[in-house]
């Protein structure tokens, strides 16, 4: 297991602090919804992509995946997140890993299950590609109709416990 953390900078006010409540309950839901139902398609659509040579066969999948979760899994949220939240539980599940909660301390805590070691060598990649940052600034300007900019991180230290654990349990 490994935490993703997501703190936000922007107007310090009540605003922000109700966002990220509701963000948290959206994400959770949303990951909720995702696990109710059958997982063949999506781990059908996760496999072919991490299977799948170049961007272009790759590509299919992750639209087959995107679609999947926005039109079966993701009807109870608001209409103007759907794109965000399929986007960002789609990158967190291609790279091999499902969430398993979500929580607001200092920050949003996402704790995500690896899968496999490759998984989570993916999923640094993702955070420290900034994709993830860009699409929860997006998400958290829509709830709260003021500017913010997120900063999406893993622990180093949560990083090597999970790499360690997912090595041993491998060999």
């Amino acid at each position: 297991m490994v935490d993703i953390h997501v703190g936000f900078t922007g107007p310090e006010n009540k605003e922000l602090r109700d966002g990220e409540e509701k963000l948290m309950t959206y994400l959770r839901e949303g990951a909720e919804e995702v696990k109710s139902h059958d997982p063949e398609p999506i781990e059908q659509a996760v496999r072919g992509y991490r299977q799948a040579k170049g961007t272009i066969g790759r590509e299919g999948h992750y639209d087959k995946l995107v679609t999947t979760i926005k039109e079966r899994l993701l009807m109870k949220q608001p209409e103007m997140l759907v794109p965000f939240f399929t986007k960002i539980l789609a990158a967190i599940m291609i790279n091999d890993s499902d969430i398993d909660g979500v929580r607001v301390d200092d920050s949003i805590m996402i704790r995500c299950r690896c899968k496999t070691t490759g998984g989570l060598l993916d999923l640094d990649e993702l955070v420290a590609s900034g994709e993830l940052d860009e699409l929860f600034s997006l998400v958290m300007s829509c709830l709260i109709n003021q500017r913010v900019t997120a900063r999406v991180s893993l622990s180093e230290k949560e990083f090597k416990n999970c790499l360690a654990s997912l090595t041993a349990d491998a060999g």
